[in-house]
């Protein structure tokens, strides 16, 4: 039995050695549809987008490993990891070939489930999934330093999820992100303590982990053979992909089909700023 189309239902599987979160929304009988959030988020920063989809979908919305609450095993904090993960968690839940909506890292890891193993998606529409060198590569030695040290001190534990809705809002990555989204993101991304107090649970040495396995990472030597069918959307700012970048260009020979597509808005944060112009694109695109 599904979740009804306004609240989900919270499950876990065993895939890949862990124990892996998931929200599911929508009818156990519907086509299959697994979405992917980036690195620092949780599951719950696609409830606004999942409720709509469920009328049509099964929705399966997972928390990565060390994030939300997913187990936290301290190890294996790598990309090629998600994408081991993604893989295993379709196959535990016995899903065929389902669509994907990634964003960020969460692309990443639904393309590199497909090159491990071709054809294990359909049609995935990528939102502003960085599909050559890291975005990191986007910025100076000094900001480089500046993102891990503000990482690393990020404080983890809050007087109350209302304090921290207060102090995040108007940082620069967030004030653009609409409310709905933005509280989602507060209250899915924290744990209620027995105090009273809340903690963030992605742990910031799991989310600086992250940050350096994808500077290692080069996807076009990894990403080949791809059996699933890729919309690319893109936000509107300096340094965004373009369909002349080589790394998009190899994903269009590598792929069943990919195609870019400018969204004419928007950060890298995209689906949390213009969440109803994304979905329009998404349904667009699998209909």
């Amino acid at each position: 039995m599904g979740a009804s189309s306004k609240q989900p239902l919270s499950n876990f599987v065993e895939a890949n050695g862990i124990r892996h979160h998931y929200l599911e929304w929508g009818d156990a009988s519907s086509p299959p549809l697994v979405m992917m959030h980036g690195i620092g988020l949780c599951a719950q920063v696609w409830n606004a987008n999942a409720r709509d989809l469920s009328a049509d979908y099964r929705v399966i919305c997972p928390d990565l490993r060390g994030h939300g609450d997913t187990d936290k095993p301290g190890t294996g904090y790598t990309f090629l990891d998600l994408g081991a993960d993604i893989a295993a968690i379709i196959q535990a839940l016995g899903l065929e070939r389902p669509f994907g909506v990634g964003h960020s890292a969460g692309g990443m890891a639904l393309l590199l489930a497909d090159s491990s193993h071709p054809g294990i998606v359909g049609k995935v529409a990528l939102l502003d999934t960085r599909v050559g060198p890291s975005p990191m590569e986007m910025l100076t030695p000094e900001e480089q330093r500046d993102r891990m040290a503000r990482t690393a001190q990020k404080r983890s534990v809050w007087n109350s999820r209302d304090e921290m809705f207060d102090a995040y809002r108007h940082r620069r990555t967030f004030t653009t992100w609409t409310d709905e989204v933005f509280t989602d993101y507060i209250d899915g991304g924290t744990w209620l303590l027995d105090d009273g107090r809340v903690e963030i649970k992605c742990p910031n040495d799991a989310e600086a982990a992250f940050y350096v396995a994808r500077q290692e990472l080069n996807p076009p030597e990894i990403l080949k053979g791809l059996g699933g069918d890729y919309l690319l959307l893109v936000g509107e700012y300096d340094g965004r992909q373009m369909e002349d970048d080589p790394a998009v260009q190899h994903l269009m020979r590598e792929a069943g089909s990919f195609r870019l597509k400018p969204l004419g808005r928007g950060s890298h944060f995209v689906p949390m700023e213009h969440p109803d112009h994304c979905l329009a694109e998404i349904r667009k695109f699998f209909d």
